[in-house]
């Protein structure tokens, strides 16, 4: 019997949820996931210029995990990208080091400890439609304009 996953800690959520192909229709039986922890790898990777050990230490995983982790997904990318697919960035066994809330009218994000709580009102604009990104990239709340 395999032993549970420990789940890989995040430092950032995606700006999108996810790319479709300009000429198509979105085709979500044939999308692609490419889940938290994998999105993290490539950023961390390939955007931040990280190495491997230090990606591992923050994502609290072994290295060769975080090579596993990052070959799935330059795999995913690239079946998205030759056969033309839509893929979609949420899931995973992952925690989020840190809340993450989202104005649905501005989309000013707010980053928050652990402890507080979320805020009633947006700070930009006064919007009374705050979400919790969490809920939306972990659980895919498929009610909030980025998951819909």
């Amino acid at each position: 019997m395999a032993r549970a996953k420990r789940p890989r800690t995040l430092h950032d959520l995606p700006v999108v949820k996810g790319f479709r192909p300009m000429w198509m229709r979105t085709n979500y039986r044939q999308a692609i996931t490419l889940d938290l922890a994998e999105y993290e790898a490539i950023r961390l990777l390939d955007y931040e210029n990280m190495m491997q050990e230090e990606v591992a230490e923050l994502m609290g995983v072994s290295r060769p995990t975080v090579t596993r982790i990052y070959d799935s997904a330059r795999k995913k990318l690239a079946m998205a990208l030759v056969e033309g697919r839509t893929f979609i960035i949420e899931g995973g066994s992952v925690e989020i080091a840190f809340a993450i809330y989202q104005c649905e009218e501005c989309e000013h994000r707010v980053q928050l400890s652990s402890g507080e709580s979320m805020p009633e009102v947006c700070i930009a604009c006064g919007s009374e439609k705050m979400i919790s990104l969490e809920d939306c990239f972990v659980r895919g709340c498929r009610r909030c304009r980025r998951c819909r």
